[in-house]
């Protein structure tokens, strides 16, 4: 559909007038309002849902039960008559790229939602993002979201999870680390998408990945080969004592036969209660979610989703997936764990089959609708949000709460305690002898054993804010030196020749 409406509202020859484009334009625009709102399921224009934050595959939609009514075009006929009027005045038309334009346009509508997950996909985008549901592709094995940078309160394309003995893993990069540059091209305008087409790539090749990371004051290069992921479902051992184990990775079409098979091996090696590790896990399809939680929920509602255009739709538990499992559960989470995570965790702990323990999860309750547009790519909106099958609104109350906060020993506590209050202190003495650099790393470990502690984060802060203020001071210092050395020579009288003595 976009490329239709490149050609529609391309500008006509001037001495036509902005009013024929307008009326051109309206045509083309009511036809496709008409087209969005009466439209029967085809090829050409499907709806799909996703779950997961960030880069995850969709699924297929139910059938709309209502339609919004139709948007007003004014906003359509000001964008158009902008977009005419550059063509019109700019002083260079050669530079006016007409797709960059629109892909500019189109970008700004988004980011003035809001809304971090609503967003656009060209059609090379849409590519990357469909791989995901066939859990493999070729790249560095990282799951990457975007999130507020803590330091400077911007969006930063941030590494969510890495996945076990994958290049990421082995070249020490960690969940929450910032990618400030992709082989040297800064990320902070970069779209979620086209930060991934540039770190996968073919197998055998490299990529360096410029990194931010808490407690570390500088940025710092890392270079990755790619290499053939094999998304990694789960990972599973039986603990002492007959306990099973399962850390769920990744919620893919594979997932819910490769669960299903892990728990059928623990269970005939005598399994006698069960973790399900969701830790970290980023989320992925609606289906899964609700097929993994049909392995441990006979019936009854798993999720229900509100959205605008179908009011709410219960998901209910598949019987034909139940496992039948009666050994004591839990469901571990820790504040990484999100949206597919979510649903799974809600809706064990809601119907009584697991206790749910560790951190408040990460709290991603919205639902992403895939539209397929009919000139090549896709929009990206979030439609809805979830509840849990008691009503428990995630998304409202910012994270799913567990039944038990797992809390360090004490022992634990007064270690990580006097450590804390060491690194304060060293920070302490580096900031009064004005050693900011060393000051930023003791605090910033303070911080990393206790984000509670308010005077290592108040401190933190504080030396983070000197430091750039010390590097734009020694910037304007140095510009106003050279400045006055300028005007100096300006002002020194010329010295007359000396007379020759010859």
């Amino acid at each position: 559909m976009e490329q239709m409406t490149q050609q529609q509202i391309a500008p006509q020859p001037r001495k036509r007038g902005v009013g024929s484009l307008f009326a051109a334009l309206l045509v083309i625009l009511s036809f496709a309002a008409g087209y969005q709102v009466g439209h029967r399921r085809s090829d050409e224009f499907r709806l799909r849902i996703s779950a997961g934050p960030g880069l995850v595959p969709f699924v297929q939609e139910h059938a709309p039960a209502a339609q919004p009514s139709q948007p007003s075009l004014r906003p359509i006929e000001r964008l158009a008559e902008v977009y005419f009027r550059l063509q019109q005045y700019f002083y260079a038309p050669d530079k006016l790229n007409e797709e960059q334009l629109t892909y500019g346009a189109i970008a700004g509508l988004l980011r003035a939602t809001g809304d971090q997950y609503t967003r656009y996909l060209k059609p090379e985008d849409l590519e990357q993002f469909t791989t995901r549901s066939h859990g493999e592709y070729e790249g560095i094995g990282a799951e990457l979201t975007v999130a507020v940078d803590p330091l400077t309160g911007e969006e930063r394309i941030t590494i969510m999870s890495v996945f076990p003995e994958q290049p990421a893993d082995k070249a020490g990069l960690r969940p929450l680390d910032r990618i400030l540059k992709i082989d040297g091209k800064p990320t902070d305008k970069m779209t979620l998408e086209q930060a991934v087409s540039l770190i996968r790539g073919p197998r055998g090749t490299k990529v360096t990945l410029t990194i931010q990371r808490d407690g570390i004051p500088e940025p710092f290069d890392v270079t990755l080969t790619r290499e053939r992921i094999q998304i990694p479902v789960l990972q599973k051992r039986m603990l002492e004592g007959q306990i099973g184990y399962i850390r769920l990775l990744e919620f893919n079409e594979k997932t819910t036969s490769e669960l299903s098979k892990a728990l059928d091996e623990l269970k005939q090696q005598g399994a006698r209660a069960l973790i399900l590790d969701l830790r970290g896990n980023p989320g992925g399809l609606l289906d899964a979610a609700v097929e993994v939680a049909s392995l441990f929920i006979h019936k009854g509602p798993v999720v229900t989703v509100k959205s605008r255009m179908e009011g709410e739709q219960v998901f209910e538990a598949i019987p034909s997936l139940y496992k039948g499992w009666k050994v004591p559960m839990v469901v571990l989470v820790d504040n990484r764990s999100a949206s597919a995570s979510e649903i799974v965790a809600g809706a064990l702990k809601d119907h009584k089959v697991a206790e749910v323990v560790g951190e408040k999860t990460f709290g991603k309750a919205s639902v992403q609708t895939v539209v397929n547009l009919r000139g090549g790519g896709a929009l990206i909106v979030t439609t809805g949000s979830y509840l849990t099958p008691s009503g428990y609104d995630i998304h409202a109350n910012k994270g799913l709460e567990p039944d038990r906060k797992l809390e360090p020993s004490p022992e634990e506590q007064l270690h990580n305690a006097q450590l804390v209050a060491t690194w304060v202190e060293r920070g302490k003495a580096h900031l009064k002898a004005n050693e900011l650099e060393d000051a930023l790393i003791c605090f910033g470990r303070a911080r990393q054993l206790d984000r509670t502690h308010k005077e290592a984060a108040k401190l933190y802060n504080e030396t983070v804010a000197r430091l750039v203020e010390q590097e734009r001071n020694r910037t304007r210092d140095a510009q106003l030196e050279q400045v006055r050395k300028l005007l100096l020579q300006r002002l020194e009288p010329q010295k007359p020749a000396r007379a020759s003595t010859h």
